[in-house]
């Protein structure tokens, strides 16, 4: 009724407008916005890690610098903690300062660090009061730069190891070192047999790793590693890895005290006859060598125990296969 009443300029207006629909919507320019800042994010990103590639690049060109002092203690912050199983955690420890991607441990093959906790308030001390100090052999390469990795067991009733798996990214630990074990040089020895047991193994991975990563270098190694269950077995991704890579240097046997069903590796303990099933007799000209790291006990069975912080006589089963204390390292 209204509308027949308005003027006919204003009906065709109407006419207009209801015919039209609603008005057009200006197109939106938003996705276009975000795929260019997606784009634009991308090549940051990209920018980013090709510069840190390139800084680490340049770093590694540079003479490397030692990161530790074998007299005083070095504090190192703790980058990142992976668990590896139900008792052992992988520690990922940064060297600190402008030049750090250009420090190393400094580490000889074998060789290890010292590690303790800060002085002060939290201080682990032992039942003396004097600060617990406990050496570790890196899993990281002898040489790598810029941080230490360390494959660390923890023991209930240990004074280190709660504490190191308490720690949170960011924490400070201290360092000392590197301390010479074992001068491993090629061709000193033609073969070579490692025992090791529990957290015992990352001497041998880092003796092992390190000779086959030379061509050069034609040493075979016999590996025995001697664990409670299976899944207390350390490194084993690498073990496996290298003896895929090198199945004419090395032969890695898994020992298990509770072997699970269908386990094809050996049960029980590292004995004489094991070692001679794995690891024959010399023969005449033939240079061998073999290493031990473990609990004292299995030290003690296998080549006898050490004198303190010297290497004692030479014992157990070793012994009753004719090695000699050269040809014995106890670590």
């Amino acid at each position: 009724m209204l509308l027949s009443r308005a003027t006919p300029a204003l009906r065709a207006s109407s006419r207009q407008f209801a015919g039209a629909g609603a008005p057009k919507k200006e197109p939106s320019n938003w996705g276009m916005i975000f795929s260019v800042a997606g784009v634009a994010g991308l090549a940051a990103y990209a920018y980013i890690n090709r510069t840190e590639a390139q800084k680490k690049k340049a770093a590694a060109a540079l003479p490397a610098i030692p990161g530790l002092d074998p007299k005083e203690w070095t504090p190192l912050t703790l980058e990142e903690v992976k668990k590896y199983n139900h008792n052992s955690h992988t520690f990922k420890f940064d060297f600190e300062g402008d030049d750090k991607d250009q420090k190393t441990a400094g580490l000889s093959v074998a060789g290890c660090i010292l590690v303790r906790s800060p002085t002060g308030e939290g201080q682990v001390n032992d039942d003396k009061g004097k600060p617990v100090i406990r050496p570790y052999t890196p899993v990281s390469a002898h040489d790598a730069r810029g941080h230490i990795e360390l494959l660390i067991k923890e023991y209930p009733t240990g004074k280190l190891t709660p504490w190191l798996s308490s720690l949170k990214p960011g924490d400070k630990v201290l360092f000392k070192g590197p301390m010479k074990k074992y001068q491993y040089q090629a061709g000193n020895f033609d073969r070579g047999v490692f025992v090791a047991g529990g957290s015992g193994i990352t001497p041998a991975y880092q003796l092992i790793d390190y000779a086959l990563e030379n061509p050069q270098d034609k040493t075979k190694f016999t590996l025995l590693y001697a664990n409670v269950e299976e899944e207390d077995i350390l490194l084993r991704e690498k073990w496996d890895k290298l003896a895929k890579a090198h199945p004419d240097r090395l032969q890695v046997v898994y020992f298990l005290d509770k072997p699970p069903a269908n386990w094809n590796g050996e049960s029980g303990y590292v004995s004489k006859d094991k070692i001679q099933k794995y690891f024959p007799a010399k023969k005449d000209g033939e240079k061998v060598m073999a290493f031990v790291c473990g609990p004292p006990p299995q030290v003690a069975a296998v080549a006898g125990p050490k004198d303190g912080m010297k290497q004692g006589d030479v014992g157990g089963a070793f012994k009753d296969l004719g090695l000699t204390s050269e040809e014995v390292f106890k670590f």
